[in-house]
């Protein structure tokens, strides 16, 4: 199993060409890949399989690599739908042995261009044939783990309906800045993240990936990822990593409508105004 690095990537770095590198993936473990030179260019090898399957990486997935200092790469993966990889933020390392990173190791420093640092991306599609099929296995572990798709068990709702639940959300006033979301069926029932509207992002919310907290209709917290991302062409700010067990345990479904009203400047109030008020609980793909 193997992932090609650009040459260009590698022309980036400060330093001579490291043999190891360590991989940090979203869950902060470390994982170090050796970095092998071959015929047409430069591979990661040993250690990359342990990085694919313990971060369940498959398929369509993309992974985008940050050069942060000496030999140390920062990993985000994202799946098919654009959202990171909500179970990655889980992994752990199965290498025998692993280097925690500290601050110092972490500085952003040492790389050229005044601070822009080198990023490449790499798509799971693109390894070999041994890296695919990892990938397959490490997709059906994910789904054994968090339960794969849920189906909705409500009953046939109605045009009006749908308007009636955008309606009373429409009349929610408060004083703190909130944004009025539309369930989709990849909020729910499959992809598990919320994208926020662009202009709520850009008036209320940092520009930065950070730690939140959301407080439910029943008043219990969970903790909730805000994810940051802007490039040349696109700005996304959404919550992915603990969406999931919010929408699951409230049983919101699609075009049930949920405000998410900003209390404080790390914590949310979740409203849910929903299509049908009696609910059915959800259930997953694999217990049907």
């Amino acid at each position: 199993m193997s992932l090609k690095v650009p040459v260009e990537f590698l022309e980036q770095l400060t330093c001579e060409i490291p043999k190891i590198f360590s991989l940090r993936g979203p869950s902060g473990k470390v994982w170090r890949v050796r970095l092998l030179e071959m015929g047409d260019g430069y591979y990661f090898e040993n250690g990359w399989q342990d990085f694919v399957i313990d971060n369940f990486v498959s398929d369509q997935d993309i992974c985008v690599f940050k050069y942060v200092n000496e030999n140390w790469l920062q990993v985000q993966i994202f799946e098919q739908n654009g959202c990171e990889k909500e179970s990655a933020f889980e992994a752990n390392c199965s290498q025998t042995s692993t280097t925690n990173c500290s601050a110092g190791r972490w500085g952003e420093k040492a790389v050229k261009n005044q601070g822009k640092f080198p990023i490449f991306k790499g798509r799971a599609s693109t390894m070999n044939r041994s890296a695919r099929c990892w990938g397959k296995k490490a997709v059906k572990n994910q789904g054994e783990r968090l339960g794969g798709p849920l189906i909705s068990q409500r009953r046939d709702i109605t045009a009006e309906e749908e308007n009636m639940a955008l309606d009373a959300a429409l009349g929610f006033v408060s004083r703190n800045p909130y944004t009025v979301i539309t369930m989709r069926n990849s909020h729910v029932y499959t992809g598990y993240c919320l994208p926020l509207p662009r202009s709520f992002c850009n008036e209320h919310l940092p520009d930065r990936s950070q730690d939140m907290t959301l407080r439910d209709p029943r008043g219990e917290v969970w903790g909730v990822r805000f994810y940051f991302f802007m490039n040349e062409t696109q700005q996304i700010g959404q919550l992915t990593t603990g969406w999931r067990k919010v929408s699951f345990t409230n049983n919101i479904e699609a075009s049930d409508v949920c405000i998410l009203e900003l209390v404080k400047p790390d914590e949310f109030q979740l409203h849910i105004f929903r299509v049908v008020e009696e609910i059915t609980p959800l259930k997953r793909q694999r217990d049907i």
